[in-house]
């Protein structure tokens, strides 16, 4: 109770102190404004805008960044005159403003940048930020946001399950609903997407991915425990551009096809639009370990965006709209797609075992800005979804349906050089439905869950800068919600700068969500498992502390870093799934301890131009508390390493990239040994193994329009974990299960593509 009395002082306070800016007359500083353009690497005689470049005052962590078209606005300050523009896999660029009131700035393409400490965007931001930028994108096919992180340290990709085929990612240890995962600043992948909607989202449409470990910003929602991951789509372009639009093409010998459009649209100087559009499918068989099973499943995907935006004087206005719809079906070589009434019926085609997630979503969002002075500003974002999901397993179904809006009001008031103010309100309204029952071991028993969820809420959050050297961001978030009661979410963000190439960070904060156990946990539905849930499943609550340390450093002329970071997360309550019994699947509200503790230590450096490297070791303890014992999670890995070489040649015709990394042991649950009679094996521990990657661009121009080719290989060392499928000759039966999996299933698979723009 003391707890909470402090944190409703501290809200107090802080909500008071935006009230009292509110009424403070706002300094009027004139302003410098500029836009920020980029040798094109294909062809220097193009410029290109460069959106979301870092804009700093010299000495300074005051700042901004340049917008989707890259034009940027920055007060001026009496300290110094001279503005450090940057951008990661960019020269950095120092600009002396010298009374002009307008900075017309171009970047040339320079891997030293992304190592400068002094201006790299990720050590300008007080939580620990990592970008990924277009160009860090292309290191790999990316086909779609899922399988943007293989050559990403700070999130683990997990392989994909045996019937499935969707990729997962982790985070600090944890599981990837823990992190939230925004578009743009708004929660667009969680409730029944969350699982699903990092694959919605195609590789082409992304510009950039921004990476934030441990406690964010409570401005973005209360979902948030492991760090955020937002992701900036394609945006509409002010000016017209020489070859702003994409076609891109992939294909892999495993039959998957794919195929992207990005198109822009010019109205006039103040209306400009884009429509993304992506297709793709998979249906050839693939048995390699010819247990009968498809290796993945087949699929077909459609997925069409347009959005639309508008500049003006005074106000800026985006709004667009998303719709997808696929079909994906796994299982049995045989099995064809069916419906609910032949498993009602027990008219499954032929008695063939399959699995069926079919997916339709409509989204539509928008964002409103009014700019009132030099120092106030009002933003204002809005999305709405309808999400509809339909499983089987087997003689299992699931049914699921989502209906969720989303309003954020923000205000944004510059007290100072020193002191920012930021508040507003927000409001979630959720609706989901869903169905669960299980034809062949419980007919007549249907799980129904059912939720309505209104969440008011009110935020505050302030920031205080020393000059250079120190940034300090504390907030506070309250939600009212109508089911589990008031929730508040306090959050404290450090960043101190003792030298010019050190930086230290620490952070602190609290988050809750609430779960859909039988969407995240999908995978133990394929098998013979029997579903056990209690009644009264609790939101999750949990705690994050960490601490980061960046020290830059040069030999022999070129700079690299080092980054040591070390995170906590503890729950006050998580629904915790219990697979330790091979025959059930088992949800219950947390009884005990639960952790996860996070390690992890990079380094970055570029041996010679054009020749970049990242050495990375994790080490994860994650805990949690099973039937009254203190165990740890399974599917887990405690140690990995990364490596990722990256070289370009100075012509910028030839780029080589290759990843490796060490997946270390994880805890198995109990299991079936199919090959003993079925006896029931105690839990172990997995082989550790090593994946590599690799892909090859080549670069041309074709009457000045780029042309990007590019082969590459996944999964080279053609490593598959051996039986993944237990019991797969009798998959109705009592012992079957596609969930124990912890390797790859497939093996080296290669592909090609291409990227023209025009």
């Amino acid at each position: 109770m003391k707890k909470y009395n402090f944190i409703g002082c501290v809200s107090f306070i802080i909500l008071m102190l935006a009230s009292f800016a509110n009424t403070t007359t706002a300094q009027n500083n004139s302003s410098i404004k500029g836009k920020i353009s980029e040798i094109s690497p294909l062809n220097s005689d193009s410029l290109s805008v460069l959106p979301f470049a870092n804009i700093v005052w010299k000495g300074t962590t005051i700042g901004t960044t340049s917008d989707e078209n890259g034009n940027f606005e920055i007060k001026k300050i009496a300290k110094t005159d001279d503005l450090v523009i940057s951008y990661t896999g960019y020269k950095s660029d120092t600009v002396c403003i010298d009374g002009k009131s307008f900075l017309d700035i171009t970047l040339k393409s320079s891997s030293l940048a992304s190592v400068t400490v002094e201006s790299n965007v990720g050590d300008l931001v007080v939580s620990q930020n990592e970008t990924i930028t277009t160009n860090d994108l292309k290191k790999d096919a990316c086909c779609t946001l899922s399988e943007s992180f293989q050559t990403n340290a700070s999130v683990d990709a997990t392989t994909a399950d045996a019937v499935t085929g969707s990729r997962q990612i982790k985070m600090l240890g944890l599981d990837g609903v823990y992190s939230q995962l925004l578009i743009e600043g708004m929660p667009m992948m969680r409730g029944l997407n969350i699982r699903s909607g990092l694959q919605f989202i195609p590789g082409t449409w992304v510009s950039s991915i921004d990476i934030n470990k441990g406690a964010g910003s409570v401005v973005n929602g209360y979902e948030s425990i492991t760090g955020q991951i937002n992701t900036q789509l394609v945006s509409p372009k002010n000016t017209i551009e020489k070859n702003e639009n994409l076609l891109n093409l992939y294909f892999n010998p495993s039959g998957r096809l794919e195929a992207n459009l990005n198109l822009t649209h010019h109205i006039n100087s103040k209306w400009n639009a884009v429509t993304l559009l992506h297709a793709s499918s998979a249906m050839t068989e693939n048995d390699r370990n010819n247990d009968d099973f498809l290796d993945m499943p087949k699929y077909y995907h459609v997925n069409a965006l347009n959005r639309w935006k508008y500049n003006g004087k005074k106000i800026n206005a985006q709004f667009g709209i998303r719709l997808l719809d696929e079909k994906r079906f796994g299982g049995q070589l045989d099995y064809e797609p069916t419906s609910k009434s032949d498993i009602i019926n027990n008219d499954i085609s032929q008695q063939f075992y399959g699995v069926e997630m079919n997916t339709r979503r409509i989204e539509g969002w928008a964002k409103l800005g009014f700019f009132l002075g030099d120092n106030f500003s009002i933003g204002n974002q809005i999305t709405a979804n309808y999400h509809e999901l339909n499983q089987i397993w087997g003689q299992k179904f699931y049914e699921g349906q989502e209906e969720y809006f989303f309003y954020n009001g923000i205000s944004d008031w510059t007290i100072s050089d020193k002191h920012l103010l930021r508040s507003g309100v927000s409001f979630v309204y959720n609706n989901t439905s869903q169905n669960y029952i299980d034809y062949q071991n419980e007919p007549d028993e249907e799980l129904i869950l059912n939720r309505k969820e209104y969440i008011p809420a009110i935020f505050a959050e302030y920031t205080f800068n020393r000059d250079g050297d120190f940034t300090a961001v504390a907030g506070v978030r309250s939600d009212f919600h109508n089911l589990y009661g008031t929730q508040i979410s306090p959050r404290l963000n450090l960043k101190w700068n003792p030298a010019k190439n050190t930086v230290f960070r620490a952070s602190a904060g609290r988050g809750f969500r609430v779960a859909n156990p039988i969407v995240e946990n999908s995978r133990f539905f394929a098998s013979s498992r029997t579903l056990t849930m209690n009644s009264d499943l609790q939101p999750e609550i949990a705690w994050n502390t960490g601490a980061s340390f960046v020290q830059g450093f040069n030999i022999a002329k070129r700079k690299g870093k080092i980054t040591v970071d070390f995170y906590r997360t503890d729950f006050e309550n998580q629904v915790v799934l219990n697979v330790e019994n091979p025959s059930e699947i088992r949800f219950d509200n947390l009884d005990g301890k639960s952790y996860a503790n996070s390690f992890q230590i990079q380094a970055e450096y570029e041996f010679f131009q054009g020749f970049k490297a990242v050495f990375a070791y994790k080490y994860y303890d994650v805990k949690t508390t099973i039937e009254n014992e203190l165990v740890s999670v399974p599917y887990t890995t405690k140690n990995r390493f990364f490596t990722n070489l990256e070289y370009q040649t100075k012509n910028k015709k030839w780029a080589f990239d290759w990843t490796g990394q060490v997946i270390g042991s994880q805890r198995l649950p109990d299991s079936y040994d199919d090959t003993n009679n079925n006896q029931v094996v105690a839990s172990s521990e997995s082989s550790a193994y090593f994946l590599m990657n690799a892909q090859i661009t080549r670069n041309f121009t074709i009457s000045n329009k780029p042309l990007e080719v590019y082969v590459g290989g996944e999964n080279l060392t053609n490593y598959s974990q051996t039986n993944p499928i237990l019991n797969s000759e009798n998959p109705f039966g009592n012992n079957f299960d596609t969930s124990n999996i912890y390797a790859p299933i497939m093996g080296t698979m290669g592909y090609m593509g291409l990227r023209f723009y025009f």
